[in-house]
């Protein structure tokens, strides 16, 4: 596996320790192809958005650059729930995030969050977060 690939294992393993009631995954699939049962629980998919910012000096061509990840989150509340009880759960999901990111590892201590989006209710028993997340070297 490449470097990258490695890191994104890392960052899946050590979130699915430190959340063990949700399910997390680097396989983005829609709703629809989801258990109703992880759906429930809160499902965290972890996905590369490429690497940029790289220092391309003299023969370090390509090297030391920063890895950009996107960090999606979805649930589902029951069809009874508010949208505003699915906009809670969302910025729960966001909490558990950033509590993780001020307990990383060592070799996970340069992750950091820049920004979230969420479903803004639309979707509402569905609920879904955006985060973005970068490896700054």
């Amino acid at each position: 596996m490449s470097e990258i690939g490695d890191r994104l294992e890392l960052i899946k393993t050590t979130l699915a320790a430190a959340l063990p009631s949700r399910f997390v995954t680097r396989d983005l699939m829609d709703f629809a192809a989801r258990k109703d049962f992880e759906l429930q629980a809160g499902i965290f998919t972890l996905v590369s958005r490429g690497e940029s910012g790289y220092q391309n000096l003299l023969s370090r061509s390509a090297m030391d650059g920063n890895h950009k990840m996107l960090l999606v989150g979805q649930i589902q509340l029951d069809e009874q729930a508010p949208p505003s009880a699915v906009e809670d759960a969302e910025l729960a999901m966001v909490d558990e995030i950033k509590v993780f990111l001020r307990s990383l590892p060592p070799a996970l201590c340069r992750l950091q969050m820049s920004g979230f989006r969420q479903s803004q209710q639309i979707e509402a028993p569905f609920g879904w977060v955006s985060i973005d997340l970068e490896f700054i070297r």
